[in-house]
C-alpha cells in the first residue's frame, strides 16, 4: 500500500475488475471517481482552498473565464476511487497516479472498466407518439 491506505497502480487494476464481477453478480452499483488529489497542509495552508485571498483559483470563477492563467507550476497527482455497496457493507479502494505514469494507467484503466460493465443491458424506450396521433387528442 502507498502513504494514506491507496493500493499500488497495478494492485488496483487487479482490483477492479474483481469489484465488477462481485457488483454483476449481486446486481449493485459500482462508483468510479477521479480527481486531482490536493494534500491539505493544516500549518501553512494550501493556496488551492485559499479562494478568498486568491480568487484566481476559485473554480466557479475560472468556468466564466475562457483566458488559461498559468498561476501554478505544481504537478498534481491524480486519485482514482472504486466503490461497491452502501454504508456498512460498502467495499473501496483509491490509487494515486502520478502524471508521469498516467497514459499507461488510463489505458489499462478504462479496459478494465469497459471488460467490467460488459454486463450492462441497454434500457428499451417507449416508442413516442408520432404527430398526427397528437393532433387528434387536441
Amino acid at each position: 500500500m502507498v502513504d494514506g491506505g491507496h493500493l499500488e497502480n497495478e494492485e488496483f487494476l487487479v482490483k477492479v475488475p474483481q469489484f465488477f464481477h462481485i457488483a454483476n453478480e449481486k446486481h449493485i452499483t459500482v462508483r468510479l471517481s477521479t480527481k486531482r488529489l490536493v494534500v491539505h497542509d493544516s500549518v501553512e495552508g494550501n493556496a488551492e482552498f485559499d479562494t478568498v485571498n486568491r480568487p484566481h483559483y476559485d473554480v466557479s470563477q475560472k468556468s466564466q473565464n475562457i483566458r488559461v492563467d498559468d498561476n501554478s507550476k505544481e504537478v498534481y497527482q491524480l486519485l482514482v476511487r472504486i466503490s461497491y455497496g452502501s454504508k456498512a457493507q460498502k467495499t473501496k479502494c483509491s490509487t494515486v497516479v502520478n502524471s508521469d505514469n498516467l497514459d499507461k494507467f488510463w489505458q489499462d484503466y478504462s479496459n478494465a472498466v469497459k471488460n467490467g460493465m460488459s454486463g450492462l443491458i441497454k434500457k428499451k424506450k417507449k416508442k413516442s407518439k408520432t404527430k398526427s396521433a397528437k393532433t387528434h387528442k387536441k
